[in-house]
């Protein structure tokens, strides 16, 4: 929840997001009709202090409140006005900030689990087919985490990893690496020729090349 409350202060600090830092004073301003029309008033201030004291069970619930926050003045402010707009950038703004917290949420629950027979598989697939200077960092990893996940009985110039071995987090984070790897090296779709005969140039200089 540290997270969403750095979020809170972030938007807090900012000198266009006065209007909602503060429960609406409908009376003071003479919005008689703002209690008809909005149901849960929300703000900042309000959601910082449930945060502080532990209300929110989960930063999707949290989540919930700062959007109210954007919908409540979208919903009493007439669209294309000025507190309809800057109420459409904060939610923009928000959702950008709150993506970042869930993926890195999923990331640590994804530490945690056991991982799954197809995720062994696919790891022990794709280990062999990084290059060399990847596979060492792996070995390196490994041999500073998990030493008996290395096997070098075998000869000096072999090794075997058992992936049995190799704790979650450990394994989830070189999963990740190994995946990265493969992406990287992947192939990139190259673009075709407007001209059959540029076509037929390129090809023959990729063929030099190889």
């Amino acid at each position: 929840m540290d997270a969403m409350l750095k979020i809170i202060n972030q938007l807090l600090n900012k000198p266009e997001s006065l209007p909602f830092r503060e429960p609406v004073d409908w009376r003071g301003l003479g919005l008689y009709d703002y209690p008809q029309i909005i149901k849960k008033p929300m703000d900042l201030s309000t959601v910082k202090s449930n945060i502080e004291s532990k209300a929110y069970q989960s930063i999707h619930e949290c989540a919930e409140d700062i959007r109210l926050i954007w919908s409540n003045c979208k919903k009493y402010n007439q669209d294309g006005s000025d507190f309809y707009n800057l109420a459409d950038a904060f939610s923009k703004r928000f959702e950008d900030k709150f993506a970042k917290i869930k993926d890195q949420e999923q990331a640590e629950e994804d530490v945690d689990h056991e991982p799954s027979l197809e995720e062994k598989t696919r790891f022990s697939n794709l280990i062999y087919k990084i290059k060399q200077e990847e596979l060492g960092h792996v070995v390196e990893k490994l041999e500073d985490r998990c030493p008996t996940a290395i096997n070098k009985s075998t000869s000096d110039d072999e090794l075997e990893i058992n992936i049995d071995a190799i704790d979650p987090k450990t394994f989830h984070e070189l999963d990740r690496y190994v995946r990265g790897c493969m992406a990287a090296s992947a192939p990139k779709k190259k673009k075709k020729s407007s001209t059959g005969v540029d076509g037929a140039e390129t090809s023959k200089a990729k063929k030099a090349k190889q």
